[in-house]
């Protein structure tokens, strides 16, 4: 099944009750989920609406021209300029990391390989799904989306929001997660890098791909954390325990629908 741009009234009046914002993107794939799940229950989800939780409806720190261009593209909003109505961070910046469920998270000193991933090895399965995208009122872009390359014997994620906004500036908020077959664990690293347009000295040409602009945009936040998966006496006494306080909830996982494909992520 391919995916289908969804801004349609009721995904958007769905989605603005959920996220109390006064405007989704332009272009919003709630059918787009990447979902991941162990044998012995943790589970872990790439999804628009848990991306879009994170996008800030307050004031923001970006004054810039072009503000006031995408706001009169809402002009059919006009209570949007009122005060009644929150500001919020018009370039939908999210950092989000993906929903987990099962996990034992703490902070680690390992790395993901960067060398290992750049290896030859086959690709058994590759998948890479638009999670929200909105053009800025033609100043730029904002999207979010998550890459996924399964290999004999490991896998990676690439979960990237990027942020270009015509002569002002650029943005991206990465996640990678790294799992080697074998390992009862899976390594996930966030970054976070942003520059102003006139401080960054290389080729605007490289402003319209992220992955080659990343490397020049100086790193401005970053987390490393192991996501440790339970072992399976750990999950059958949970499970017993929450059988016995009557709170079992059940998961259920979406399967992803098909939007692009390029399989060099790193």
């Amino acid at each position: 099944m391919a995916a289908v741009p969804t801004t349609q009234m009721p995904v958007n009046f769905a989605y603005s009750n959920a996220l109390e914002l006064p405007h989704m993107p332009d272009m919003v794939f709630p059918n787009n989920v990447l979902s991941l799940k162990h044998q012995n229950g943790a589970s872990l989800q790439f999804n628009a609406l848990d991306a879009l939780r994170y996008v800030s409806n307050g004031k923001i720190n970006v004054q810039l021209a072009c503000a006031e261009a995408w706001k009169e593209s809402r002009s059919e909003s006009s209570e949007y300029l009122e005060e009644k109505i929150k500001p919020f961070d018009w370039t939908f910046t999210t950092n989000y990391t993906g929903t987990i469920s099962g996990f034992k998270v703490e902070e680690t000193n390992e790395r993901i390989d960067m060398d290992k991933l750049k290896q030859r090895d086959k690709i058994m399965f590759y998948h890479d799904l638009t999670l929200f995208e909105d053009e800025l009122h033609d100043n730029g872009i904002a999207a979010s989306s998550v890459k996924i390359r399964v290999m004999p014997g490991s896998f990676f994620i690439l979960l990237r929001y990027f942020l270009r906004i015509d002569n002002v500036m650029l943005r991206i908020n990465d996640t990678r997660i790294y799992h080697e077959i074998g390992k009862n664990y899976l390594l996930r690293e966030f970054t976070s890098r942003e520059a102003k347009v006139k401080d960054i000295r290389v080729s605007p040409a490289l402003f319209l791909e992220p992955s080659a602009i990343a490397p020049h945009l100086p790193l401005t936040g970053s987390r490393y954390d192991k996501l440790m998966v339970p072992e399976k006496e750990e999950v059958k006494l949970h499970e017993d325990t929450t059988a016995q306080n009557e709170t079992m909830t059940e998961k259920k996982l979406v399967q992803s629908d098909e939007h692009t494909a390029d399989s060099s992520i790193t």
